[in-house]
């Protein structure tokens, strides 16, 4: 890939435009107050949901879904579409 004048351009001022509106020229605020609880909070958040991905059990086999070659086609002349067999 090959770039030229007018892409490098913009790609410089895009760099300088970001760069003006961070605001890293000015100086840094005060820091931020400590939060026990609220990093607390998340942290559990993390965890369950780590452990939701983990115990969330697969879908129960259904006995009446066969694979179909063709799709069926209804009274209208579209496909008949089916959105329980992506799962």
């Amino acid at each position: 890939m090959t770039f030229d004048r007018k892409t490098l351009y913009v790609l410089v001022a895009a760099f300088a435009v970001g760069y003006w509106f961070s605001g890293s020229s000015s100086p840094p605020g005060p820091p931020a107050p400590e939060r026990p609880v609220l990093r607390w909070i998340a942290r559990a958040a993390k965890s369950l949901l780590w452990i939701a991905l983990v115990a969330e059990q697969p879908p129960a086999a259904q006995a009446d879904r066969h694979l179909v070659h063709a799709p069926p086609v209804g009274d209208d002349g579209y496909q008949v579409v089916d959105h329980g067999k992506g799962w």
